[in-house]
Protein backbone atom coordinates (compact mmCIF):
# COMPACT_ATOMS: atom_id res chain seq x y z
CA UNK A 1 0.00 0.00 0.00
CA UNK A 2 1.08 3.59 -0.65
CA UNK A 3 1.47 6.26 2.03
CA UNK A 4 -1.87 7.81 1.08
CA UNK A 5 -3.66 4.49 1.59
CA UNK A 6 -1.91 3.92 4.91
CA UNK A 7 -2.79 7.39 6.24
CA UNK A 8 -6.44 6.99 5.32
CA UNK A 9 -6.62 4.02 7.67
CA UNK A 10 -4.99 5.76 10.66
CA UNK A 11 -8.34 6.61 12.25
CA UNK A 12 -9.53 3.00 12.27
CA UNK A 13 -6.02 1.78 13.14
CA UNK A 14 -5.88 3.87 16.32
CA UNK A 15 -9.38 2.76 17.30
CA UNK A 16 -8.50 -0.89 16.72
CA UNK A 17 -11.02 -1.31 13.92
CA UNK A 18 -8.65 -2.50 11.17
CA UNK A 19 -8.35 -6.21 10.29
CA UNK A 20 -5.26 -7.87 11.76
CA UNK A 21 -3.66 -8.27 8.32
CA UNK A 22 -4.00 -4.53 7.60
CA UNK A 23 -2.80 -3.62 11.10
CA UNK A 24 0.36 -5.64 10.51
CA UNK A 25 0.90 -3.86 7.17
CA UNK A 26 0.39 -0.44 8.77
CA UNK A 27 2.69 -1.21 11.70
CA UNK A 28 5.37 -2.51 9.35
CA UNK A 29 5.02 0.52 7.07
CA UNK A 30 5.31 3.21 9.75
CA UNK A 31 8.46 1.57 11.10
CA UNK A 32 10.22 2.35 7.82
CA UNK A 33 8.38 5.51 6.66
CA UNK A 34 9.22 8.68 8.61
CA UNK A 35 6.45 10.70 6.91
CA UNK A 36 3.71 8.29 7.90
CA UNK A 37 5.21 7.87 11.36
CA UNK A 38 5.10 11.65 11.86
CA UNK A 39 1.54 11.83 10.55
CA UNK A 40 0.48 9.04 12.90
CA UNK A 41 1.87 10.97 15.87
CA UNK A 42 -0.36 13.92 14.92
CA UNK A 43 -3.34 11.59 14.86
CA UNK A 44 -2.42 10.23 18.26
CA UNK A 45 -2.24 13.74 19.71
CA UNK A 46 -5.71 14.61 18.44
CA UNK A 47 -7.25 11.32 19.50
CA UNK A 48 -5.65 11.66 22.93
CA UNK A 49 -7.17 15.12 23.34
CA UNK A 50 -10.57 13.91 22.18
CA UNK A 51 -10.58 11.03 24.61
CA UNK A 52 -9.82 13.33 27.56
CA UNK A 53 -12.49 15.82 27.23
CA UNK A 54 7.55 29.49 14.49
CA UNK A 55 14.71 36.17 9.42
CA UNK A 56 14.61 35.53 5.83
CA UNK A 57 18.17 36.05 4.44
CA UNK A 58 18.95 38.21 1.38
CA UNK A 59 18.85 36.27 -1.85
CA UNK A 60 22.13 34.61 -2.80
CA UNK A 61 21.23 35.35 -6.41
CA UNK A 62 21.22 39.07 -5.68
CA UNK A 63 24.81 38.98 -4.41
CA UNK A 64 25.84 36.85 -7.41
CA UNK A 65 24.25 39.33 -9.81
CA UNK A 66 26.07 42.17 -8.07
CA UNK A 67 29.46 40.46 -8.45
CA UNK A 68 28.72 39.57 -12.07
CA UNK A 69 27.67 43.10 -12.99
CA UNK A 70 30.74 44.56 -11.32
CA UNK A 71 33.12 42.21 -13.14
CA UNK A 72 31.42 42.88 -16.48
CA UNK A 73 31.70 46.63 -16.02
CA UNK A 74 35.41 46.49 -15.16
CA UNK A 75 36.11 44.07 -18.01
CA UNK A 76 34.20 46.23 -20.47
CA UNK A 77 36.23 49.29 -19.56
CA UNK A 78 39.54 47.41 -19.49
CA UNK A 79 39.05 46.12 -23.04
CA UNK A 80 38.59 49.60 -24.51
CA UNK A 81 41.48 51.13 -26.50
CA UNK A 82 43.65 53.13 -24.14
CA UNK A 83 43.82 56.74 -25.19
CA UNK A 84 47.03 58.75 -25.01
CA UNK A 85 45.13 61.40 -23.11
CA UNK A 86 45.77 61.08 -19.38
CA UNK A 87 42.23 62.24 -18.56
CA UNK A 88 40.72 59.05 -20.01
CA UNK A 89 42.04 56.83 -17.23
CA UNK A 90 40.55 58.72 -14.32
CA UNK A 91 37.23 59.22 -16.15
CA UNK A 92 37.05 55.49 -16.71
CA UNK A 93 37.66 54.76 -13.06
CA UNK A 94 35.04 57.31 -12.06
CA UNK A 95 32.48 55.55 -14.25
CA UNK A 96 33.43 52.19 -12.74
CA UNK A 97 33.24 53.62 -9.23
CA UNK A 98 29.84 55.14 -9.98
CA UNK A 99 28.56 51.80 -11.28
CA UNK A 100 29.83 50.06 -8.15
CA UNK A 101 28.18 52.66 -5.94
CA UNK A 102 24.81 52.36 -7.70
CA UNK A 103 24.79 48.57 -7.55
CA UNK A 104 25.96 48.59 -3.92
CA UNK A 105 23.19 50.98 -2.91
CA UNK A 106 20.61 48.83 -4.70
CA UNK A 107 21.94 45.68 -3.04
CA UNK A 108 22.03 47.16 0.47
CA UNK A 109 18.61 48.77 0.05
CA UNK A 110 17.11 45.46 -1.09
CA UNK A 111 18.69 43.63 1.84
CA UNK A 112 17.38 46.19 4.33
CA UNK A 113 13.88 46.13 2.87
CA UNK A 114 13.84 42.31 2.85
CA UNK A 115 14.92 42.18 6.49
CA UNK A 116 12.38 44.83 7.47
CA UNK A 117 9.54 43.07 5.62
CA UNK A 118 10.40 39.73 7.24
CA UNK A 119 10.47 41.25 10.72
CA UNK A 120 7.07 42.88 10.19
CA UNK A 121 5.58 39.64 8.84
CA UNK A 122 6.92 37.63 11.79
CA UNK A 123 5.60 40.14 14.30
CA UNK A 124 2.18 40.21 12.64
CA UNK A 125 2.00 36.41 12.58
CA UNK A 126 2.82 36.16 16.29
CA UNK A 127 0.20 38.79 17.15
CA UNK A 128 -2.44 36.99 15.08
CA UNK A 129 -1.69 33.67 16.82
CA UNK A 130 -1.87 35.28 20.25
CA UNK A 131 -5.17 36.98 19.42
CA UNK A 132 -6.57 33.73 17.99
CA UNK A 133 -5.99 31.73 21.17
CA UNK A 134 -7.16 34.56 23.44
CA UNK A 135 -10.45 34.82 21.55
CA UNK A 136 -10.87 31.06 21.44
CA UNK A 137 -10.81 30.80 25.25
CA UNK A 138 -12.95 33.88 25.87
CA UNK A 139 -16.12 33.40 27.90
CA UNK A 140 -18.09 35.39 25.33
CA UNK A 141 -19.69 33.22 22.64
CA UNK A 142 -19.33 35.98 20.03
CA UNK A 143 -15.62 36.30 20.83
CA UNK A 144 -15.06 32.57 20.45
CA UNK A 145 -16.89 32.60 17.12
CA UNK A 146 -14.70 35.52 16.01
CA UNK A 147 -11.63 33.55 17.07
CA UNK A 148 -12.66 30.50 15.06
CA UNK A 149 -13.37 32.68 12.02
CA UNK A 150 -9.89 34.20 12.35
CA UNK A 151 -8.46 30.77 11.59
CA UNK A 152 -8.98 31.60 7.91
CA UNK A 153 -5.84 33.75 8.14
CA UNK A 154 -3.70 30.68 8.71
CA UNK A 155 -2.51 27.89 6.42
CA UNK A 156 -2.46 24.10 6.60
CA UNK A 157 1.05 24.22 8.10
CA UNK A 158 -0.37 25.75 11.30
CA UNK A 159 -1.28 22.41 12.88
CA UNK A 160 -1.63 23.93 16.35
CA UNK A 161 -4.36 26.24 15.03
CA UNK A 162 -6.19 23.40 13.28
CA UNK A 163 -6.05 21.18 16.36
CA UNK A 164 -7.53 24.02 18.44
CA UNK A 165 -10.48 24.33 16.03
CA UNK A 166 -11.03 20.56 16.17
CA UNK A 167 -11.24 20.75 19.97
CA UNK A 168 -13.85 23.49 19.65
CA UNK A 169 -15.87 21.32 17.27
CA UNK A 170 -16.02 18.56 19.87
CA UNK A 171 -16.02 20.33 23.22
CA UNK A 172 -17.46 23.84 23.03
CA UNK A 173 -20.78 23.94 24.84
CA UNK A 174 -22.30 26.45 22.42
CA UNK A 175 -23.95 25.14 19.26
CA UNK A 176 -23.04 28.20 17.18
CA UNK A 177 -19.36 27.94 18.11
CA UNK A 178 -19.28 24.26 17.14
CA UNK A 179 -21.09 25.05 13.89
CA UNK A 180 -18.56 27.78 13.08
CA UNK A 181 -15.72 25.36 13.88
CA UNK A 182 -17.12 22.83 11.40
CA UNK A 183 -17.35 25.52 8.73
CA UNK A 184 -13.79 26.68 9.45
CA UNK A 185 -12.41 23.15 9.18
CA UNK A 186 -13.83 22.81 5.68
CA UNK A 187 -10.96 25.06 4.51
CA UNK A 188 -8.48 22.44 5.74
CA UNK A 189 -10.47 19.40 4.57
CA UNK A 190 -7.60 18.17 2.39
CA UNK A 191 -5.78 17.14 5.58
CA UNK A 192 -6.38 13.57 6.73
CA UNK A 193 -6.52 14.63 10.36
CA UNK A 194 -9.38 17.03 9.57
CA UNK A 195 -11.28 14.45 7.53
CA UNK A 196 -11.09 11.98 10.42
CA UNK A 197 -12.24 14.64 12.89
CA UNK A 198 -15.25 15.55 10.72
CA UNK A 199 -16.27 11.89 10.44
CA UNK A 200 -15.92 11.33 14.17
CA UNK A 201 -17.91 14.50 14.87
CA UNK A 202 -20.76 13.20 12.70
CA UNK A 203 -20.81 10.06 14.84
CA UNK A 204 -21.11 11.98 18.12
CA UNK A 205 -22.83 15.31 17.34
CA UNK A 206 -26.46 15.56 18.49
CA UNK A 207 -27.42 19.00 17.16
CA UNK A 208 -29.24 18.70 13.84
CA UNK A 209 -27.91 21.95 12.37
CA UNK A 210 -24.32 20.80 12.92
CA UNK A 211 -25.11 17.32 11.60
CA UNK A 212 -26.35 18.89 8.36
CA UNK A 213 -23.19 21.03 8.06
CA UNK A 214 -20.98 17.98 8.58
CA UNK A 215 -22.97 15.95 6.04
CA UNK A 216 -22.60 18.70 3.43
CA UNK A 217 -18.85 19.11 4.02
CA UNK A 218 -18.13 15.37 3.89
CA UNK A 219 -20.21 14.98 0.74
CA UNK A 220 -18.55 17.96 -0.95
CA UNK A 221 -15.06 16.50 -0.39
CA UNK A 222 -16.29 13.04 -1.47
CA UNK A 223 -15.21 11.36 1.76
CA UNK A 224 -16.50 7.81 1.28
CA UNK A 225 -15.54 6.81 4.83
CA UNK A 226 -18.44 8.97 5.97
CA UNK A 227 -20.96 6.55 4.43
CA UNK A 228 -21.04 4.34 7.51
CA UNK A 229 -21.95 7.07 10.05
CA UNK A 230 -24.33 8.64 7.53
CA UNK A 231 -26.27 5.39 7.05
CA UNK A 232 -26.33 4.83 10.79
CA UNK A 233 -27.74 8.31 11.32
CA UNK A 234 -30.32 7.69 8.59
CA UNK A 235 -31.49 4.52 10.32
CA UNK A 236 -31.70 6.17 13.74
CA UNK A 237 -35.34 6.75 14.68
CA UNK A 238 -34.42 9.84 16.68
CA UNK A 239 -32.86 11.60 13.69
CA UNK A 240 -35.10 14.52 12.56
CA UNK A 241 -36.75 14.14 9.16
CA UNK A 242 -35.00 17.17 7.68
CA UNK A 243 -31.63 15.66 8.61
CA UNK A 244 -32.68 12.38 7.00
CA UNK A 245 -33.65 14.30 3.86
CA UNK A 246 -30.16 15.80 3.76
CA UNK A 247 -28.67 12.34 4.16
CA UNK A 248 -30.85 10.87 1.42
CA UNK A 249 -29.77 13.69 -0.89
CA UNK A 250 -26.01 13.33 -0.24
CA UNK A 251 -25.45 9.60 0.32
CA UNK A 252 -25.89 8.67 -3.39
CA UNK A 253 -22.99 10.98 -4.31
CA UNK A 254 -20.67 8.87 -2.14
CA UNK A 255 -21.72 5.48 -3.46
Amino acid sequence: MECKDIQQMFSDYLEGNTPSSESIQITSHIETCSDCSEELEKYKAIFSALSNIDMEKPSVNLKAKFDSLLNEEIERNNTKTISLKPSTDWKTYIRVAASILIVSIAFLTGRFQSKQTTEIANKTHKEERKQFFELLENQSVSKRILGVNNSQKFTEENTEIIEAIIRKLFYDKNTNVRLTAAEALSKFSSLEIVKSALIKALETEKEAIIQIELIQILASIQEKRALKPMKKLLENKETPNYVKQELQFNIPSLL
